[in-house]
């Protein structure tokens, strides 16, 4: 049977959802400004070389859809760890997003 889901996991969700979005939405303009040769991510520079703006886009929403099920999943196994789980997850979102201003940005 299905459980439902807290209001506050919700939000958690959406925070995840949020910031892992940001750093898709700077990483963009970024790119296009710096050039993929400063992007980290060996996967998300060989799809954005394959395929242009689509390839790392399809990707994030990808990794997006997988932390979202993760998430899930930890919800009704280990409802403690939520919290701090989604919080890594809003963390290195976040961390993303400010190195894409940082370093594609503000260069």
């Amino acid at each position: 049977m299905l459980r439902t889901i807290p209001h506050r996991t919700v939000a958690l969700f959406a925070a995840v959802a949020v910031a892992q979005l940001l750093d898709l939405v700077t990483f963009l303009p970024a790119v296009s400004r710096v050039g993929i040769g400063a992007e980290s991510n060996p996967v998300a520079s060989v799809l954005y070389r394959s395929l242009g703006p689509l390839g790392p886009t399809a990707l994030k929403a990808a990794a997006l859809a997988v932390m979202i099920m993760a998430l899930i999943r930890v919800v009704q196994r280990f409802p403690t760890f939520v919290l701090p789980s989604a919080a890594l997850v809003v963390g290195i979102g976040l961390f993303g997003a400010a190195s894409n201003v940082l370093y594609g940005l503000l260069r």
